[in-house]
């Protein structure tokens, strides 16, 4: 059986990876020329920590993460008034946490794969036609090709799923907020701390970055309209929206780098009401992204490329094993989308009244009795059964 994987992200890495060991053979596109590796961290635990664990490699994660013990929510003269503890982050996750770039994780996941599965960087997926019995692909690039399957893992703004499932607008849902990331050097001194400062309708969020010196900047901000920002014009739209912030933020802007090196998207979820047509099926973000406020976006894309690979070796069928592969994943998906909203809504408040609202919140949910509450509002553990003997 062939594969046609488009995009190396985390979820099109991870699936190329569990086909060859499950002997499907993947092709991987990617329109990006070296991957797409983006400037900013995640939170690796539960679902994504268990099968990066299968995959066996932990080890080279490990010795990459980031320096952050505990989060902290701080006025504007920089003072802490609520605090979210390493131990509390114990009680709540329950397990291995590793804190990463996400430029981390993606190299490993290409080094995982080197040598044992043909990517092709700089080409994307131009034309798709489903003949019942295969998949015509045709690429930017100007070749085409054959395959028994495609599988989407082309993220929110997915092209595969424009061209098989219809336009953006049918499924992605911003959710009126829009973020940016960037690294900054640490002119501060900063320790081990992920710090958030919030105004009316604004955040900035800064805590180490992958290299010694260097601090990652999370600027988020309300924007009612969806779609992208012309890397040009990004530097100046946070200068423009971020004008007259306390606390770091001036220093933080005056260090941002050419808009060309921020990422900014909007945040947004992707709601479908199937996600497979045909020999064709979608995985991660593409089919179900749960925002990065959901601290879950990596270990459901990596769930879902286990849970896709697993069906397709087990099945007598495509189809079934589409079926399959939904029929687990979609639950897993909803729940957290569903958390996920209730904590954007709450993210950037609009006024002063609500910011005293969140202000008093935060101190609460951060007391050791709330493990709980927060646990399930991440959904931290792991939804994979039991690893058979040899790690599969």
């Amino acid at each position: 059986m062939s594969v046609l994987i488009s995009g190396a992200g985390i979820a099109g890495l991870t699936l190329a990876y569990w086909l060859r060991r499950r002997g499907i053979e993947p092709v991987v596109v990617e329109h990006a020329p070296h991957g797409r590796l983006g400037g900013y961290g995640v939170d690796f635990f539960g679902t994504g920590y268990d099968v990066a664990a299968r995959m066996g490699i932990l080890d080279r994660l490990t010795p990459h993460r980031l320096p952050v013990d505990t989060v902290e929510f701080v006025d504007a003269s920089g003072r802490s008034s609520s605090r979210l503890s390493a131990g509390l982050l114990e009680r709540v996750i329950r397990g291995p946490h590793l804190p990463l770039m996400h430029t981390t994780l993606e190299g490993a996941l290409l080094d995982a794969v080197a040598g044992e599965v043909e990517i092709r960087f700089a080409d994307s997926v131009a034309e798709v036609r489903d003949t019942g019995d295969a998949v015509e692909v045709g690429f930017a690039g100007g070749a085409g090709g054959r395959f028994d399957l495609l599988v989407g893992a082309d993220g929110i703004h997915s092209r595969t799923r424009e061209l098989v499932f219809g336009a953006e607008s049918r499924f992605v849902r911003p959710l009126g907020t829009r973020l940016a990331s960037y690294p900054v050097p640490d002119r501060y001194g900063w320790g081990r701390v992920r710090a958030h400062y919030t105004e009316p309708g604004r955040q900035v969020v800064v805590y180490p970055g992958g290299e010694p010196g260097t601090l990652v900047a999370l600027l988020l901000f309300r924007s009612p309209q969806g779609g992208s920002v012309p890397r040009d014009q990004r530097t100046g739209l946070l200068r423009e929206r971020f004008a007259g912030a306390g606390w770091l933020t001036p220093s933080l802007l005056a260090d941002a780098p050419a808009g060309e090196s921020i990422f900014m998207d909007a945040m947004a979820q992707v709601v479908m009401p199937a996600w497979h047509r045909g020999r064709v099926v979608l995985i991660g973000d593409a089919c179900g992204c749960m925002t990065m406020v959901s601290a879950q976006g990596v270990s459901m894309a990596m769930a879902g490329a286990y849970a896709l690979a697993e069906a397709l070796a087990a099945e007598p069928g495509h189809e079934r094993a589409f079926a399959r592969y939904e029929a687990r994943m979609r639950p897993e998906v909803r729940r957290r989308q569903r958390n996920a909203l209730l904590f954007a809504r709450m993210l950037l408040p609009s006024g002063r009244a609500g910011l005293a609202v969140q202000g008093l919140a935060n101190r609460i949910i951060t007391r050791q009795t709330f493990a709980p509450v927060l646990r399930r509002q991440f959904g931290a553990g792991s939804i994979l059964p039991p690893a058979t003997t040899g790690g599969s």
